[in-house]
């Protein structure tokens, strides 16, 4: 039996890395292969079934700590327990559930749209697919305090340091991130899964010291214990049972004398549960009026008007944190492939970055692509020798 693991490299899904599971060969290594969207239809038919990835720049996961009471309830519109972390609506969200039984439950969060796109592809594909989880599970985790792990994805590496705890970026960021997790946890080693000890001497861990691990079979399984299948909700994959009940249409004429039995029960019911509905809302508008514009009154989605009044809040402010001012410079980095970066910094809300060019005319274009999207930068010691030029830019996060 062969299993198909297919790794999507963005939200898009139009590009993908796509590797064989062999289960009756254990001493096969997982052989990561490229490919495009229209691949799926003929790798869908050599093989039994399809473990679908979703890039991990898409997701992100938290947790949350269940009430000792109504947990249920909780759990039922746990996207509503989490809204202050999103920074979109949570209707437009898509929220998948850990295991359950444990406390707080592990949650992954990502747009709707991108899991439309993903049943889209398995519809029109015909693909077996029996999970679609983070990209995160394809990193192995031994749960051994301490311990980070590292795997190459595409482009990019996954740093795992918590079961459910991860982040991707470009190789040369690596030690960079890797300080920030020490700064909120010890890092004893940083376990390396790659596929050659050459891979592991090219990467840079900066004083965090990294163990190179050879790859053996299963550690790219992404459906062990306590993976999250993101198939949840609304995006659960019918089975095959539920396509044999359209022939049973006689069941459908007894759940309508059900319905009209009890029709009129729900239909007081939800006349009371309308009537306080409009107590709460009354309730709410009462707490939230001093905060809000006059033009808003009780007719009002008063939830929506809250994340417009805070995204509008959040967007006044005058501070860029590490994240984007790192994201601000890459992108005017993209357009000036021959500046090589030797060193990256952050401390007191300034991000210094130590460049080399053979051109100075390349290091002053990047100056004025940076200067160009409101980022308040400048140049710091240039040095001019034969052949090459180097210099540092500094971002100032706290103006813009």
């Amino acid at each position: 039996m062969s299993r198909l693991i297919v790794r999507f490299h963005d939200s898009a899904m139009d590009n993908l890395s796509w590797c064989v599971d062999q289960a009756d060969d254990a001493g096969q290594l997982a052989n990561w292969q490229t490919g495009t969207e229209r691949q799926l239809s003929e790798l869908a038919k050599k093989h039994n079934t399809v473990v679908l990835v979703i890039a991990q720049q898409n997701i992100y996961l938290t947790d949350f700590e269940i009430p000792g009471t109504a947990s249920r309830q909780v759990l039922a519109a746990v996207e509503f327990q989490i809204e202050d972390q999103l920074a979109q609506d949570v209707e437009l969200q898509h929220v998948a559930l850990g295991d359950q039984s444990n406390n707080p439950v592990a949650i992954a969060v990502l747009e709707k749209s991108v899991m439309q796109r993903c049943i889209e592809l398995i519809q029109r594909h015909g693909l077996q697919v029996t999970q679609v989880v983070p990209e995160i599970f394809l990193c192995p985790w031994s749960g051994k305090t301490g311990d980070v792990n590292l795997i190459a994805s595409h482009e990019a590496v996954i740093i795992r340091y918590g079961e459910y705890l991860g982040i991707k970026c470009k190789p040369e960021l690596c030690e960079t991130m890797l300080d920030l997790i020490a700064a909120k946890q010890d890092i004893k080693a940083v376990n390396c899964y790659l596929p050659s000890p050459e891979s592991f001497e090219a990467m840079n861990f900066g004083q965090h010291p990294g163990v190179f691990k050879q790859l053996e079979p299963g550690h790219h399984d992404p459906t062990g214990s306590g993976t999250i299948n993101l198939l949840q909700r609304h995006f659960q994959i019918s089975s095959i049972w539920s396509k044999l009940l359209h022939s049973w249409k006689w069941i459908l004429g007894l759940l309508l004398v059900l319905v009209a039995v009890t029709g009129y029960n729900k239909a007081i019911a939800l006349q009371q549960l309308e009537a306080r509905l409009v107590d709460i809302k009354a309730a709410q508008y009462e707490q939230l009026k001093d905060y809000l514009p006059a033009s808003i009154d009780q007719s009002d989605n008063l939830k929506n008007e809250l994340i417009n009044l805070l995204k509008q809040a959040q967007s006044a402010k005058p501070e860029a944190n590490f994240l984007e001012l790192l994201r601000q410079f890459t992108q005017a980095k993209n357009a000036h492939s021959s500046i090589i970066i030797s060193r990256i910094g952050y401390q007191n809300k300034r991000l210094s970055i130590d460049i080399t060019s053979n051109q100075l005319s390349d290091l002053e274009s990047l100056l004025e692509a940076i200067e160009a999207t409101g980022q308040a930068v400048k140049m710091e010691n240039l040095n001019i020798k034969p052949g090459i030029i180097s210099g540092r830019y500094v971002l100032d996060g706290e103006s813009r």
